[in-house]
């Protein structure tokens, strides 16, 4: 598939790294259950220290479905993009790492296609200033996002942890732990599925 840069400028991934997620405010204390979104075909498991909450407290550039929050404004957000077409992995990494260094500043220590939820998906993990609970270019916290975002054939769904780069290596083994339980539904086309 040819896609040009002002196809991708057309879907708001890349604006992802703009936004700002706000504090979270929690609710409830009991214990993380399994996360199934039948709408959008996907599930997750996230476990402790993250704790729900409210979706209203965060802006992402989608469809909001779940929201965790962790110490220090950490975040993990789950959110739907529905692109109407389909995007190869490896397009959304290259064209948002790229985005990313040069709006923000930030720099990506990791960019690669990675297999997640048995789906080619974009795997991306960058870091600038920002306020721990997003990267803005500008903020004097040290802020570490990682992305996975995996394209189906009209959307895309987005797992992002966002963190204090303190606390980054911390936060990132409950989350990868719980990428490994994501079981996404639907179709990737065969371009998807032949990302490298």
């Amino acid at each position: 598939m040819s896609t040009s840069l002002r196809d991708f400028a057309s879907i708001p991934l890349v604006a992802c790294f703009i936004f700002f997620l706000q504090s979270a405010g929690l609710y409830g204390q009991e214990p993380i259950e399994k996360y199934v979104d039948d709408k959008f075909d996907f599930s997750i498991t996230v476990t402790q220290p993250w704790k729900p909450a409210k979706l209203q407290d965060y802006s992402v550039p989608g469809v909001a479905r779940a929201a965790f929050s962790g110490a220090e404004a950490a975040s993990v957000v789950l959110f739907v993009q529905e692109t109407g077409k389909a995007f190869e992995p490896r397009f959304l990494v290259d064209e948002s790492a790229k985005s990313i260094e040069t709006q923000l500043g930030a720099t990506a220590s990791e960019k690669e296609v990675r297999s997640v939820a048995q789906m080619q998906a974009m795997w991306l993990i960058v870091e600038g200033n920002g306020n721990g609970g997003a990267i803005d270019g500008k903020g004097p916290v040290k802020t570490t996002q990682f992305w996975v975002a995996i394209p189906r054939e009209k959307d895309i769904v987005i797992a992002l942890l966002t963190s204090p780069a303190k606390a980054f290596a911390e936060n990132r083994k409950s989350f990868e732990a719980a990428l490994k339980t994501f079981v996404v539904g639907g179709k990737q086309t065969d371009a998807q599925q032949q990302s490298k």
